[in-house]
């Protein structure tokens, strides 16, 4: 086990490089310490994931068909005339540790923190030696076709030297990768192999770390089974079929002079068959009988894997750890603590999720948005916090800020009542339109932010453009006309109501039909508004007349703002009796971004591991 050099920096990966690999043509990926990668279905998080793994997982390459036709992008491993096409990855890796760096100082190469790169190859030595420049590994896979072996190759070596002609590029082997201290763990739906003992399992992992030599621990193992006793042959049914079976194989075969020429045993007695047969059980709180794990249930799972991972962070200090989705079948506040554990105790942590309370754990600049371009191109973009100040998202928005970030639109409003008001009339929308023809904000990945009034509605679309999201605004009517200029420029769509709040507008445009309905439940709720000196302020009578009611509706919505009561009144409505703006404004963002949230399934990125997903491999 290495250690860290004296400054306990911790090992990174500082820059993935992708090239002709499953759905990506070419991309460039900058990793910060620690690292979420967000972005649409299919956009390539489970790729990046992937080709840390082929570079940096000990056991991938060992692998039978460690890739096939279809890690090639397009399915194209042949060009046109016939020549083998190449996945190419490499990762930079920085902060080794001392060990390492003197291990591998002929492989050395330089990284420039302030620009991002590594320094050419004719950089001098003053050059490597500013605060900024750290020394660094640059790691590479290369896959290919074998036509005359008809089989995929794979290999990683270091990039640098560059070999001469004739000489053989320096190999990165299993135990140097071990060193490197990477495991990948996919989304965890069932815990399939994560919890099994097959190569690079997390028990797996436990048990390099715990016992270096685990040949006797085999040995031992399958000498037991073998010498089981009593052998399960002697069950009586078993053991009258085996004699059978022996009496009549002898007249056609020569067999052993032993009494028994047929035995079974519970398994093929070797190591890798124990490895894939051998069964983790457990005993749930409300049951004592033993049974295998994944009849615990996927939160419990879930919850014993992270609990397994606190025991690799115990035993072996240098940990880059990748994982998908760590959110699945794990509720909230579980999701939180996973998130700062894996912060705190691994050197450093690459993430992809969907979850605002994973990502609500992040600093802007940790997050990372994934994009691809029309031309396959893959890129990844850092958040930067544009419009709002630091503590703003650090403060009580945070939640609603990440859950925005992870959704395709945002539509920007001034205050709760408004945030209400467009959230139901969207319910009755769905629920009263023809199938097909009005997508609901939810699916539509459109989500609703209270920004503080109408200048905060400038700054937090300044923000949310800069991620490259959909932004609409929708707002109180303004007397200053350069405010309204300045959205109408800035936002992809924006509705200025004639009014200077959405009380008013229910009140002033709502049937009053629905504003009567509404007032005759209203009034019979215990926070529903009175008034000791003016008894009748609020007071609803079935005969007033239709001024009133619309009078009365605008008081009692004004004095219970934010309290329920505005999405309420509209859940009463049909749509012929909401605003004309708010349908408007509602269906012309139905139309811009219909149904953008499917299946997270990266159709073509050619995953076929078991739907558990795949052990990670070894630190």
């Amino acid at each position: 086990m290495c250690c860290f050099a004296a400054s306990g920096d911790p090992m990174r990966i500082r820059r993935l490089k992708l090239k002709n690999f499953r759905s990506v043509e070419r991309g460039k990926i900058l990793f910060p310490e620690h690292t979420v990668m967000i972005g649409g279905n299919s956009v390539g998080k489970s790729t990046i994931c992937e080709a840390l793994d082929l570079l940096l997982g000990p056991d991938r390459l060992s692998r039978a068909g460690a890739i096939n036709e279809h890690d090639f992008h397009g399915r194209a491993y042949l060009d046109n005339d016939g020549e083998p096409i190449k996945i190419q990855l490499e990762a930079v890796l920085t902060d080794l540790s001392t060990d390492l760096e003197t291990k591998f100082r002929a492989h050395r190469e330089y990284w420039d923190t302030e620009k991002q790169r590594l320094l050419d190859e004719t950089a001098k030595p003053e050059d490597t030696e500013q605060e900024h420049v750290l020394p660094a590994l640059r790691i590479v896979f290369e896959g290919l076709y074998d036509k005359e072996e008809d089989e995929f190759t794979a290999e990683t070596y270091f990039a640098s030297p560059p070999p001469e002609e004739g000489e053989i590029r320096a190999r990165v082997t299993r135990p140097m990768k071990r060193e490197f201290g990477f495991i990948y763990l996919r989304a965890l739906r069932t815990g399939a192999r994560a919890l099994s003992l097959e190569r690079g399992s997390l028990l797996d992992i436990i048990l390099r770390l715990k016992d270096d030599d685990r040949s006797a621990m085999w040995e031992q193992t399958l000498k037991q089974l073998e010498n089981l006793d009593p052998p399960i042959d002697q069950i009586k049914q078993l053991k009258d079929i085996l004699e059978d079976i022996d009496e009549r194989a002898r007249r056609f075969i020569p067999l052993s002079e032993d009494e028994k020429a047929f035995r079974l045993y519970p398994s093929a007695l070797t190591r890798e068959d124990l490895r894939r047969s051998i069964t983790l059980f457990g005993s749930s709180e409300r049951s004592n009988t033993p049974v295998p794990y994944w009849r615990l249930g996927s939160g419990v799972i879930n919850a014993l894997v992270f609990s397994l991972l606190t025991f690799i962070a115990q035993l072996k200090k240098n940990v880059i750890f990748a994982m998908e989705e760590p959110e699945i079948a794990i509720p909230p506040h579980t999701q939180r603590r996973i998130v700062k554990f894996l912060r705190g105790r691994m050197q450093q942590v690459i993430l992809t999720t969907h979850s605002p309370f994973v990502l609500e754990q992040f600093e802007p600049e940790s997050v990372v948005i994934l994009e691809r371009e029309k031309d396959c191109k893959l890129k990844g973009r850092h958040v930067e916090i544009a419009g709002i100040k630091a503590k703003t998202y650090r403060g009580n928005l945070r939640r609603i800020l990440a859950e925005a970030m992870l959704g395709s639109g945002v539509i920007c409003v001034e205050g709760v009542s408004d945030a209400e008001v467009l959230m139901a009339a969207s319910d009755v929308l769905e629920k009263d339109s023809v199938p097909g023809t009005y997508t609901p904000l939810d699916l539509s990945g459109v989500t609703i932010v209270e920004c503080e009034g109408d200048g905060g509605i400038l700054r937090y679309g300044e923000f949310f453009k800069g991620l490259g999201l959909e932004i609409y605004a929708f707002y109180d009517s303004q007397k200053n006309e350069d405010i309204a200029d300045d959205i109408d420029k800035l936002f992809d769509g924006d509705w200025q109501l004639d009014h200077t709040g959405i009380e008013y507008l229910l009140a002033e445009e709502v049937s009053v039909g629905v504003l009567r309905a509404f007032l005759e439940e209203a009034s019979e709720w215990d926070d529903y508004p009175h008034n000791s000196k003016s008894p009748d302020l609020y007071e609803y009578d079935e005969n007033l007349d239709e001024d009133n009611v619309r009078k009365l509706v605008k008081k009692v919505l004004k004095v219970r703002k934010g309290s329920g009561y505005a999405g309420h009144l509209v859940e009463l409505c049909k749509p012929g009796d909401l605003p004309k703006i708010i349908v408007t404004a509602l269906e012309d963002i139905s139309d811009a971004l219909p149904d953008n949230l499917g299946p997270d399934e990266d159709a073509d990125e050619g995953d076929d591991d078991d739907a558990g997903g795949e052990a990670p491999e070894e630190a």
